[in-house]
């Protein structure tokens, strides 16, 4: 059998079984998440059934669904309500950091990881899954509930700490200087303020740009421009889910509605391939993991793989398999 019939085979495998499941969710009132993730334990590296030929798609589709996810979280938001929430929830998002970041490095301490195995394990303990908190709010019909506006300030809050907690992080491990770990830290936030200028300041342009009475044009577009501010986001060590979503609280009115009806069932389809990867990713990324937390830095190289790792957990959710493991399983983020 050829490479591309057996990509077909599988993908259409997991897409009509993850269907069932979802139909499975559907007849109970819950969630299709948990049944997703359960039924990533069917599939690949270690499942019943290994997958071969659809792994780079499935890993790619993964990383769009994250991205449609957060993007059509923020078309629910208007740039004016993030920074009201913002400035009204960030006590909140601070008891956030100290009750989740606190327990993570207590333990590693304990366990005997030293300051940086501390340090990396707060992150992993502190940080949320913007995937999975984004498609429950949606799920269970609760975007429009009073508290959603809190939880989603917080969750930025987070997004926003991540991009500063990153590049030290990646400093600690790879053993560079303190001005070149200022340096990456500068470069994050200032990615950071001029995405948020552009969506708070200028998001009508934003819009303009985007919108298209040619739903194909529109389609293109606009999956086009939330890829490309990911993308970026992600290069300069900013999560690429917290660009989604700010380009998303950019985009307004009847632009963001007609968005949104366009979005959806994509973004359904890529999260639904998300929630599927996230066990195969962190099983690989537990095996792949050679270095204990308190070893001493071996250079670049190990660094960018933990923080390839935490990214990826930022959106899977899962602690380290051990103290082997350098961080979460590859993947995401918000």
């Amino acid at each position: 059998m050829n490479e591309t019939a057996l990509a077909l085979i599988e993908l259409g495998a997991v897409l009509f079984t993850l269907g069932m499941l979802g139909r499975v969710a559907a007849r109970f009132g819950m969630s299709p998440i948990p049944l997703y993730l359960l039924g990533g334990l069917a599939f690949g590296q270690g499942g019943l059934v290994e997958l071969g030929a659809a792994n780079e798609f499935g890993h790619i589709a993964g990383e769009i669904g994250v991205v449609l996810l957060l993007l059509l979280l923020g078309l629910e938001y208007t740039a004016a309500e993030l920074v009201t929430g913002l400035r009204r929830s960030w006590a909140a998002g601070l008891v956030d950091l100290v009750a989740n970041a606190t327990p993570g490095a207590v333990v590693a301490l304990l366990l005997g990881w030293g300051i940086t195995g501390a340090i990396t394990l707060a992150g992993v303990t502190y940080i949320s899954s913007s995937g999975i908190v984004a498609k429950v709010l949606n799920d269970l019909g609760r975007l429009g509930n009073r508290e959603t506006p809190v939880i989603l300030s917080i969750l930025v809050f987070e997004d926003l700490a991540m991009a500063m907690y990153l590049p030290i992080l990646t400093a600690i491990l790879a053993g560079t200087s303190l001005l070149s770990g200022l340096t990456v830290l500068g470069l994050a936030l200032a990615t950071v303020t001029v995405v948020l200028v552009v969506a708070l300041r200028y998001g009508r342009y934003v819009s303009a740009i985007v919108d298209s009475a040619d739903r194909e044009v529109f389609l293109l577009k606009l999956l086009g421009a939330a890829l490309l501010v990911a993308g970026l986001a992600s290069t300069l060590n900013v999560s690429a889910a917290v660009g989604a979503f700010l380009l998303g609280i950019a985009i307004s009115g009847s632009t963001a509605r007609e968005a949104t009806k366009l979005l959806e069932p994509i973004r359904d389809l890529f999260a639904a391939i998300f929630f599927r990867g996230l066990r195969v990713q962190h099983r690989s990324a537990g095996h792949s993991a050679g270095a204990r937390l308190g070893d001493p830095p071996r250079g670049r190289h190990r660094a960018h793989q933990a923080r390839h790792r935490l990214v990826g957990g930022e959106s899977a959710g899962y602690p380290p398999d051990g103290p082997g493991a350098g961080g979460r399983g590859t993947g995401r983020a918000r």
